[in-house]
């Protein structure tokens, strides 16, 4: 898919210095939200150097973090982050190496681009999608500010309910 290389091509020449502006902004506009405020359990993702740099996340000790594991037949479990436990998966990620499912209130989903409605193209294993098709609370995304394009859904695509973006500075 083309949308899918152009926006791996612009996250990997992307500006360090722009990077970390937006980063800062975008996070603390979602730490300060209401959907972050009213959850508890929150599921972040392992970035790899390309994508949004949620780090500054996993420092946060008023919530219990949780991250994904991913299972069989591309299905993914959430469990709790601890960095005593943590095992390489097959796509190279750190993951739990516990199989304790914990249902998160909040999950930031990750991915390459968004369109207005809230949908995305993420990396092509399907693994959100899947999980998102039977979770019942809030979902968000955190991008940067090239990352919203236009494009139409595929039938199995689920939309995330908010995106946190950062103002375009030209």
């Amino acid at each position: 898919m083309l949308i899918r290389k152009k926006m791996i091509n612009l996250l990997n020449n992307f500006s360090i210095d722009e990077k970390k502006r937006q980063t800062d902004e975008i996070l603390s506009v979602l730490m300060a939200s209401k959907t972050w405020q009213n959850a508890d359990k929150i599921a972040l993702y392992m970035a790899t150097s390309m994508e949004f740099d949620l780090s500054r996340l996993f420092e946060v000790t008023d919530k219990e973090i949780l991250i994904p594991k991913c299972l069989p037949k591309r299905q993914m479990i959430f469990a709790k982050y601890d960095t005593e436990h943590l095992v390489h998966s097959n796509f190279g990620l750190m993951e739990p190496d516990s199989m304790d499912e914990v249902i998160p209130d909040l999950i930031v989903v990750p991915g390459l681009a968004w369109n207005e409605q809230g949908y995305r193209i993420g990396f092509g294993g399907g693994y959100y999608d899947r999980y998102l098709s039977r979770f019942e609370g809030s979902t968000v995304s955190v991008i940067y500010d090239f990352q919203k394009v236009d494009f139409t859904p595929e039938v199995h695509d689920i939309a995330v309910h908010e995106v946190f973006t950062a103002a375009r500075k030209d």
